[in-house]
């Protein structure tokens, strides 16, 4: 539970609840279970303190320094986080459903199961987070970071992914379905058994990416480069290719029934049927 005489420090005003942790940076504060909602905290240091289940709902907490802090189920729907500092924070079974999370920091969180449905994660630094099994159905993650994060298992269905940095980042199984990904970076992403029907990934960078057995069918690659990726035993049926980069890549046992090739590139491509395709 919450430490009573903190959260009446907390309420009275940011600026003296600041320079009050300055003076006792080792203390460690416990303002578990609090309501906070609506509260205006921006600015607030809550460095490392412990957040567990307070209810965030409609607060504001843009600015605020929120790194190493336990939110773990935690309620933050609808508030403001725009620009906050959550490196390192623990958001494990959070509800940040409809968060303003634009250009917040969250590299190195732990955010499993997290529900960030409808959130504005734009410009948000991702890197190294963890996100497996959370769900972000129709999430805004343009020009995000998510360099080498675990998205494993997480519902991405229909999510804005718009030139977002995927680099290394590991979406095994999770659900991809009609997301759009346009300019997007996986190169060397794990994407086994995952869901990407109908998804649009024109002109992405998928560079040594991972696909085996997953599934394509009646996604976009146009443009795309898949130079040195596994497509393996991958489901690329009504799949459109055209123009996209194959070399070095390999297709065996895949089903490219009603694949679309019309200007690939098939230099030294690993061909369904296992012959080695190259191009003169």
């Amino acid at each position: 539970m919450a430490n009573e005489e903190q959260l009446a420090k907390l309420r009275a005003g940011i600026d003296s609840w600041n320079q009050w942790r300055q003076e006792v940076e080792t203390a460690a504060i416990d303002l578990s279970r609090a309501n906070l909602s609506n509260a205006v905290l921006n600015g607030a240091n809550l460095n490392g303190a412990d957040l567990s289940r307070v209810n965030f709902i409609g607060a504001s907490l843009s600015g605020a320094d929120l790194s190493q802090a336990d939110l773990s189920r935690a309620d933050l729907s609808g508030a403001d986080i725009n620009k906050a500092n959550l490196t390192g924070a623990t958001l494990t079974g959070a509800n940040l459903l409809g968060a303003d999370l634009a250009e917040t920091i969250l590299s190195q969180a732990m955010m499993s199961g997290v529900n960030l449905n409808r959130s504005d994660l734009s410009n948000v630094d991702l890197s190294e987070c963890n996100l497996s099994q959370a769900s972000l159905i129709g999430v805004e993650m343009s020009r995000a970071d998510l360099t080498a994060a675990n998205l494993s298992d997480a519902n991405l269905k229909r999510a804005e992914l718009q030139r977002t940095k995927l680099v290394k980042a590991d979406l095994s199984g999770a659900n991809l379905a009609d997301a759009r990904l346009l300019n997007a970076d996986l190169s060397e992403a794990q994407l086994q058994e995952t869901n990407m029907k109908g998804a649009r990934l024109n002109r992405a960078n998928l560079t040594k990416a991972n696909f085996h057995a997953a599934n394509l069918a009646d996604a976009n690659l146009l443009g795309a480069n898949l130079t040195a990726a596994t497509l393996t035993a991958a489901n690329l049926l009504n799949v459109n290719l055209s123009g996209a980069d194959l070399t070095l890549a390999t297709l065996q046992n895949a089903d490219l029934e009603g694949a679309v090739l019309e200007g690939a590139t098939l230099n030294q491509t690993v061909m369904p049927d296992g012959a080695v395709r190259t191009e003169a």
